[in-house]
């Protein structure tokens, strides 16, 4: 964890110094680490990859459940389904085991990840399978945290519902009996003081008490990130406008300097611009956030998002097309006082570049379709490339498929609900999208190259190869390599088709590359595979 820090400290640098000169904004320190955020996870993914390499099959139980709960406290608030993975599988160690301490240990620990994914009801049975009378004061602690958090999140999905009291009364309930149980002087206990006493109405108690519990944390610890976003949410509370915004731009730089993926502090500050007219900044920062939950995984911020995503994405474009109209009028009224053909030459070349700036998105997809087709057309084209412009097509039908359901999100906030209200419960559309798209993808692919699995692990270790199941083709990995044969080596276009992560892709690769026989020149040697057409 120290060698992390150092890691993201030298980058933290590197990003902020040419930033120097705006230090006066308070936004300065996150936008530098926002530049640098896919660095700082690589690094943490390579600080995980180092933990992982220490599993090794037939290791002693006991050894490899310490290791998975390792795995657990890095993954916690960075993927939630990788975490998930690891206290599965403590899960049925414990059982193997006997041993009830650690399997109420892991169950707790599965409770916690299914809260914060927002999965309530998996979250429930977890509940059901455990027996508080049996547990020692920090598991009972463990516990009633999670169904803290259990009744938080659905309260913030709730708002506004006849459900909402019901939801606060349990959880300021709850935070009551935290503060109860939790040691004097504890971490625990401040926190939820802090929150009882803001139940309460004691809001201004709480702030005290949080700013003096602030000075012994530092950014990019998850600690120092809840404190300035639960301060920052008393602040709006009591009705100041300033402090919050400084307060969840701390929580959000605290986040990425930690490699925090569940996070809420960027969208909330979106909001808080988007209403201010900061058009442009809440733009960027509701797309940072939207992408950050989708990388951790969790229901709850991508719904919180996507509600907010239309109206930002509305203004942004109205801003964009006023900046255009200004742009035109102070041509116009240079080139009426110029009355210079150098001035009219000036003129009309910034219309041209702002003109393409605004209507190079549009452009894009038309200029691929056109090209695309051309390419199609030529005969002498390889099946790659005939099969590499197929991929586009489905990737792109998908991101269709996807706005489309955004964009009725969008018509349900305009309160059209009885008309969507039935689309938009599950995102069923997008879902069989993506599994035919993968599945023509397959299909091609193996028509071309029939014998690209057994290929691939020939160049495997034996225990290394990649097995298939009877309902499946081709698995990620075999996916990241078939693409890697069709000539896409970008990590990040990888993960476009994939609709993976970047850090997702990179980690995949790392892993085959492991398992190689000649790992300098595996990715190589799957690049040399032939068709069934071109064998030798």
């Amino acid at each position: 964890m120290m060698k992390m820090r150092v890691i993201i400290a030298l980058l933290f640098l590197a990003g902020v110094l040419p930033m120097w000169a705006s230090v006066g904004s308070p936004y300065h320190s996150l936008d530098s680490l926002i530049r640098i955020q896919d660095k700082i996870i690589a690094a943490r993914t390579r600080s995980i990859e180092a933990i992982k390499r220490e599993r090794r099959a037939g290791m002693a139980m006991p050894q490899e459940y310490r290791i998975n709960e390792r795995l657990y406290r890095e993954y916690v608030d960075f993927q939630n389904d990788s975490a998930q993975r690891y206290v599965r599988r403590n899960i049925e160690i414990a059982r193997l085991l006997g041993d009830n301490d650690k399997l109420t240990d892991s169950r707790l620990m599965l409770m916690h990840l299914l809260a914060k994914a927002y999965l309530p009801e998996e979250a429930q049975r977890i509940v059901e399978q455990l027996d508080t009378t049996t547990m020692s004061s920090g598991q009972k602690l463990d516990y009633y945290k999670s169904l803290s958090d259990i009744y938080l999140f659905k309260l913030e999905y709730y708002t506004g519902s006849a459900y909402e009291k019901e939801y606060r009364d349990m959880m300021t309930h709850y935070h009551g009996v935290i503060a109860s149980l939790a040691q004097e002087g504890s971490e625990l206990k401040i926190l939820y003081q802090a929150s009882h006493l803001d139940d309460v109405g004691k809001t201004s108690e709480a702030i005290t008490l949080l700013e003096n519990m602030l000075k012994h944390y530092r950014s990019g610890e998850r600690t120092f990130s809840i404190i300035t976003s639960t301060l920052a949410y008393y602040y709006t509370k009591l009705g100041d406008r300033d402090k919050p915004k400084r307060l969840l731009a701390m929580s959000a730089a605290s986040d990425i300097e930690g490699c925090i993926m569940e996070n809420s502090a960027l969208r909330q500050l979106a909001n808080l611009l988007f209403d201010e007219g900061d058009i442009d900044r809440a733009y960027r920062y509701i797309n940072l956030s939207v992408a950050d939950a989708t990388f951790y995984g969790t229901r709850l911020r991508n719904v919180q998002s996507s509600q907010l995503v239309p109206r930002i994405i509305s203004s942004y474009q109205r801003e964009q097309e006023n900046n255009y109209r200004r742009l035109l009028l102070m041509i116009v009224a240079l080139s009426v006082l110029a009355s210079m053909l150098v001035a009219g030459i000036i003129a009309l070349t910034l219309l041209y570049k702002r003109y393409r700036s605004l209507s190079e998105s549009r452009k894009a997809i038309n200029d691929e379709l056109h090209h695309t087709v051309a390419q199609l057309r030529e005969r002498d084209k390889i099946k790659e490339q005939y099969l590499g412009r197929f991929l586009t097509f489905s990737s792109m039908l998908i991101d269709k498929n996807e706005q489309q359901r955004k964009n009725l999100n969008r018509l349900a906030m305009e309160d059209k609900m009885r008309e969507l209200k039935s689309q938009l419960k599950s995102p069923q559309h997008y879902y069989e999208s993506a599994k035919l798209f993968y599945q023509n993808f397959d299909s091609a692919f193996l028509n071309i190259y029939p014998n690209f699995i057994e290929e691939v692990n020939a160049l495997l270790t034996a225990e290394g190869r990649i097995e298939t199941k009877e309902d499946e083709q081709l698995t990620r990995e075999l996916r990241i390599l078939a693409l890697l044969r069709l000539g896409i080596t970008s990590n990040k276009e990888i993960a476009s088709i994939l609709r993976a992560s970047i850090a997702t892709v990179y980690t995949y690769r790392s892993r085959l590359k492991t398992r190689a026989l000649n790992k300098d020149t595996f990715e190589d040697d799957v690049a040399s595979i032939h068709s069934e057409s071109n064998n030798p």
